[in-house]
């Protein structure tokens, strides 16, 4: 099964995808310096962006979702139900909690923005959310794919990512003392870290060749892996990186001898490019013409790996290799061949995508131009996918309920677990409500102590996404205190950081996912199951992990009418209630 490259549509700072591509190819960046921010930034001009709210209850970042998706259906009016639409974002509608954390806004539930958005347009098929850090948007293209290629009642997918400024991610990457004072420049001597932008990307992935733009470009192949690190710096060896360009690259079927152009996430901060290097060169790449983006429209987070991916089909297409604005004189220890003009090729016919996150996440695809079996693209009968084969539960685990208080409840099962762990005191509630059911599921299952790390996958879901951290830097970004936030709260703005940390702990590698949606409809499990069908798994940890909220709508409502009285939220329950169900599953 071929997954092709169909229509595509965004927006950015340096405005819609003609504008876009116009000013890169004449080395333009949008980047400037913001009074608001007090950073160097890249906005969305007004002049891109189509207003829905103004007629719809939708806000800036649900507005410009819709105006992508709409760009990329081949037949607005009528979405048949074998179309599946997946959205990639770190913090989606998160500028509604500014000065207004007392009472939650319900569109800042990233699964609420889902529904209305795919009620709007008419999908019939339940949308499904990733917030995977600075990764969502290739991890979006990955799980696009798996499942293209294990349901075959799903024909197209529309992948689209977005990410819109505000004070609470400037303030953010502020603490970390990466921002920049000048437009990044990813790779270079001087560097000194990066600039934010926002962005919105849309995708349409087809398995009818009908549908696809030409030349043909198809998704081939696509991984995961953590590095099982750090949860806000990347491995200083780049092997987590490494092995998922290595294992897209199997999965696609690829050699890297043949590998034509890589794509990186490039933010121009000092260790992320280091590594990069160093991943380039394990891959033995060290010779392959490689760009960033980040210096024209700056680090999109959630929409950056949608966007690029848009720009390197584009350069495919027209066997062109953009310059990569703000480099100058290579400032890494492994040797990239980046260059500060555009180059033309031959045929720039196979391209190779990365992207890395906080919590360790690594991601990477594969796309090819003009394969060979294009025109072959029946679907085989696969034994393996389907049904419930030989799948099997080695462990199940429920985290107890308990009436104490949350702190108190989760120290006491910290303390019967006899670890000596002290990094845990230090994690936010989710990352310790699923740090310590991870430790008890993992005890029933010795098979995962021989196992290969990079063949142990952790799959999750849940409600509220991080909401709680979310709150608590919000109110220190509303004090303006002269500090400025913390780094220690904000590293826990991302749910997959709680995956990261249960990585780091056990050393798992492989495939680590988040999905955010309104109630456990079973999707981590459904997707752990596509893993190990699809062999790209031995032992997939799955389930949810989701803090109870105090609601007037019922917790298992599925789809909120966009029009709903039941605008805001009281907050989260008293009790500190957490309702964590894990299974560990096998071949």
């Amino acid at each position: 099964m071929l997954c092709f490259i169909g229509n595509t549509s965004l927006v950015t700072a340096l405005g819609n995808e003609c504008d876009t591509i116009h000013a890169i190819e004449n080395n333009q960046s949008g980047l400037y310096y913001s009074e608001k921010y007090n950073a160097v930034v890249g906005e969305i001009p007004a002049r891109a962006f189509d207003n829905i709210t103004s007629k719809v209850n939708f806000t800036k970042f649900e507005s410009l979702i819709i105006q992508n998706i709409k760009n990329v259906l081949p037949t607005e009016n009528d979405i048949d139900d074998d179309t599946l639409l997946v959205i990639s974002t770190t913090k989606g509608n998160v500028h509604l909690l500014e000065n207004n954390t007392a009472v939650i806004d319900n569109n800042c539930f990233l699964y609420t923005s889902a529904i209305k958005i795919a009620d709007y347009l008419k999908f019939k098929r339940k949308p499904i959310v990733i917030s995977n850090a600075c990764i969502s948007g290739v991890s979006a293209f990955v799980v696009a794919k798996n499942l293209m290629s294990s349901d075959d009642t799903i024909k197209n997918v529309v992948v689209v990512g977005c990410d819109i400024l505000s004070e609470f991610i400037v303030e953010g990457f502020r603490s970390f003392k990466s921002l920049s004072n000048k437009p990044c420049k990813p790779y270079d001597a001087n560097r000194d870290g990066l600039s934010l932008g926002e962005a919105c990307g849309a995708v349409l992935l087809t398995k009818d060749i009908n549908l696809a733009s030409k030349p043909l470009i198809v998704l081939k192949g696509g991984a995961v892996t953590n590095d099982a690190n750090h949860i806000s710096g990347p491995s200083r060896t780049g092997d987590g990186l490494y092995y998922a360009m290595k294992e897209a690259l199997n999965d696609a079927e690829v050699l890297g001898a043949d590998v034509k152009y890589v794509n990186m996430h490039g933010t121009a901060t000092l260790y992320n490019d280091e590594m990069e290097s160093k991943a380039i060169q394990w891959s033995c790449l060290s010779n392959v013409p490689v760009n960033s983006f980040k210096g024209y429209i700056g680090h999109t987070l959630g929409a950056s790996g949608v966007v690029e991916t848009i720009l390197c089909i584009y350069q495919m297409r027209n066997n062109i290799v953009f310059a990569t604005k703000g480099f100058e004189k290579r400032g890494t220890p492994c040797k990239l061949d980046v260059s500060d003009a555009n180059r033309s090729y031959t045929d720039v016919n196979i391209c190779l995508k990365t992207a890395s996150g906080f919590g360790g996440c690594n991601a990477a695809i594969v796309l090819v131009k003009n394969p060979v079996n294009a025109y072959n693209n029946a679907e085989k009968p696969n034994a393996s996918i389907g049904g419930e084969d030989n799948i099997k539960v080695l462990a199940q685990y429920s985290l107890p309920n308990s009436s104490e208080c949350f702190s108190d409840f989760i120290r006491k099962e910290y303390k019967q677990l006899n670890l000596s762990y002290m990094k845990f005191y230090k994690m936010s509630d989710l990352s310790k409500a699923l740090f310590i059911a991870t430790e008890n599921i993992i005890r029933q299952c010795p098979e995962i102590v021989n196992a290969n790390p990079r063949r142990v996958a952790i799959i999750m879901s849940n409600k509220v996404s991080s909401l709680e951290a979310d709150i608590q830097h919000q109110q220190i970004v509303d004090k303006h205190l002269e500090e400025g936030a913390s780094p220690a709260i904000f590293v826990y703005t991302l749910p997959n950081v709680a995956v990261g940390e249960v990585c780091i702990k056990n050393k798992i590698k492989g495939d680590n996912t988040f999905f955010i949606e309104n109630f456990n409809t079973g999707l981590s499990e459904y997707y752990a199951k596509q893993l190990l069908r699809l062999n790209k798994a031995d032992i997939v940890i799955c389930g949810w992990c989701d803090k109870e909220i105090a609601s007037e709508m019922p917790m298992d409502e599925s789809r909120i009418n966009a029009n709903s009285d039941l605008e805001k939220m009281r907050g989260f329950k008293n009790d500190n209630y957490w309702n964590v169900n894990l299974k560990i599953l096998s071949k």
